[in-house]
């Protein structure tokens, strides 16, 4: 047994009992009953346009954190068809956040470079300008990325990774998590660049920007940062889904960061240790 599953057994020992004892949704032998969908999905589904439209969704698309507290929100392209090029800029409250990571995807195979000869062998032609902006007095981060790989070049279809933003929580507050396109046309605001573009040389901008995508609240104390769900309490549905992304780290199969509730981009006895501290509970503060 690994050192990780040794310390989960042991941070989450009293969880997984009192799961049993209640009789709750896990069960030894049965399946669990279907959880709540978690705010990530609601908020998704209600954005959702007709089949075919690309989209962008943030994971998650809701957090509660204490004063600080980081939160690590994936950026994603959803439905998306052959794309090249992309461009976002997600704006937030610097009164109440503050970026303290922000990364393209940039990962040869199916992120965001530019490589002249299309082979990740060679490294001297591969590009990944222009760099991340981040601006913590204005509150935004703009990302913009493109993908010409040689004579061969694919665009990225399905869900596609643009990004990441890692949040620190300063003070008591809600902010909303909008997104935008990543530019405009400088002199004439209401024109916007060729952002989304694919193989073909078609523009496909998403159809749910600009828009709150996401929000993270942030309270002094007792925030509950274990409600992975977003159901306003931690409980054995909590408990079921950290439990299967436990231990894992960004790119692994069972990764999720919903889980990963200090932003480290690894879901470890750290994690384990905040969440064992709010489970079960009950009393979760609201956000406006």
């Amino acid at each position: 047994m690994s050192k990780s599953k040794f310390f989960l057994e042991k941070v989450l020992v009293g969880v997984f009992c009192a799961v049993f004892l209640m009789g709750s949704a896990i069960t030894v032998m049965g399946a669990p009953k279907k959880p709540k969908k978690d705010k990530t999905e609601i908020a998704a589904a209600s954005e959702e346009p007709a089949t075919g439209s690309m989209t962008i969704v943030l994971e998650p698309a809701n957090a509660q954190r204490e004063v600080g507290g980081k939160v690590r929100v994936h950026i994603y392209a959803d439905n998306a068809d052959t794309l090249i090029s992309m461009g976002v800029q997600v704006s937030f409250d610097p009164a109440i956040l503050q970026v303290v990571d922000a990364k393209k995807y940039e990962v040869f195979e199916d992120g965001w470079v530019m490589d002249a000869d299309g082979s990740d062998a060679t490294t001297d032609d591969q590009y990944t300008t222009p760099a991340v902006e981040i601006d913590n007095i204005n509150g935004t981060v703009t990302m913009i990325g493109g993908r010409l790989i040689g004579s061969s070049t694919e665009g990225l279809s399905g869900k596609v990774l643009l990004g990441l933003v890692v949040f620190e929580a300063i003070t008591n507050g809600t902010s909303n998590l909008n997104v935008d396109l990543g530019k405009y046309h400088p002199n004439d605001p209401a024109d916007t660049f060729n952002n989304f573009v694919t193989v073909g040389g078609t523009v496909d901008e998403p159809t749910n920007v600009p828009g709150d995508l996401g929000m993270i609240c942030v309270v002094s104390e007792l925030a509950c940062e274990g409600d992975v769900n977003g159901d306003g309490v931690v409980n054995p549905l909590d408990a079921f889904i950290f439990k299967n992304a436990f231990p894992s780290a960004f790119g692994e199969s069972n990764y999720n960061s919903i889980c990963d509730l200090n932003g480290d981009g690894a879901i470890n006895p750290l994690d384990a240790f905040i969440f064992k501290t709010d489970f079960p509970r009950s009393n979760c503060p609201s956000c406006q």
